[in-house]
């Protein structure tokens, strides 16, 4: 969260790379830069709303995450606490970062350091038994409102730069829409883009909010390594790995 190192997403905030420079003038540092991965319970929920912010601009959220065991790492969780049970806290500071890193990411940057989005976020963040994928349920209030099918056509025509750019592990596309009621579901869609898509589906009005959906990605592909090679395609792309040595 440190204000001049960008929190990535490529899909999402790309142009949050202009920090570097900001890192090198600010640190004093001639060679190297830092850029971080999300957490990975951030990514599905932030790839989702990031072409909704865009157009519609979005206000307020409430999610709840439920999510694999194998994000708490080896060993992971022990048996006895994920079987036939669901842990309703998975760290001190979760629920944190699902409240402040779609901020950063959703926000904009002066070249300096990033505005935060605005968007008051509710998040509760559980364990559940299940080996991958990390899957978020979503309510969401719009500045200006829209329908569900402005929704599913933002979505579907999303096109975001690593897309563009068509970086090996960008998947094609970023955001695959389920139809069906009963899905995304992790053992059926965390695969999706070579794990590196966001599924969505379940859309549906807010008796709350104004729409409510489901989405989910996978933790240890996507939420870790993958997210990371990505990053490095992306500025490869761009020429940061020649400017930055």
């Amino acid at each position: 969260m440190d204000r001049d190192v960008p929190l990535l997403i490529p899909e999402v905030n790309p142009e949050h790379l202009d920090l570097l420079a900001h890192q090198h003038s600010s640190r004093g540092w001639e060679q190297g830069f830092i850029v971080t991965n999300p957490n990975c319970t951030s990514i599905p929920m932030t790839m989702a709303l990031a072409p909704l912010q865009a157009r519609f601009g979005v206000e307020a959220v409430i999610a709840t995450s439920m999510q694999a065991v194998s994000g708490a790492g080896y060993p992971g969780v022990p048996s006895l606490d994920a079987i036939d049970n669901i842990v309703p806290y998975v760290a001190e500071s979760e629920e944190i970062k699902m409240n402040d890193e779609p901020n950063k990411m959703l926000g904009t940057s002066n070249g300096q350091q990033v505005k935060p989005a605005g968007i008051t976020i509710s998040a509760h963040c559980n364990r559940v038994p299940v080996s991958d994928g990390h899957l978020v349920t979503v309510s969401a209030r719009f500045r200006n409102k829209p329908s569900l099918d402005d929704i599913v056509e933002t979505w579907r025509t999303w096109q975001p730069v690593p897309q563009q750019l068509n970086l090996p592990t960008a998947p094609q596309p970023a955001l695959v829409i389920r139809d069906e009621p009963n899905r995304p579901q992790p053992r059926l869609d965390r695969d999706a883009g070579g794990g590196m898509a966001t599924s969505v589906g379940r859309l549906r009005p807010c008796e709350v909010l104004d729409v409510r959906f489901v989405c989910l990605a996978h933790n240890t592909i996507r939420g870790a390594a993958g997210g990371s090679v990505l990053n490095a395609e992306l500025m490869y792309a761009q020429g940061m790995l020649d400017t930055f040595k």
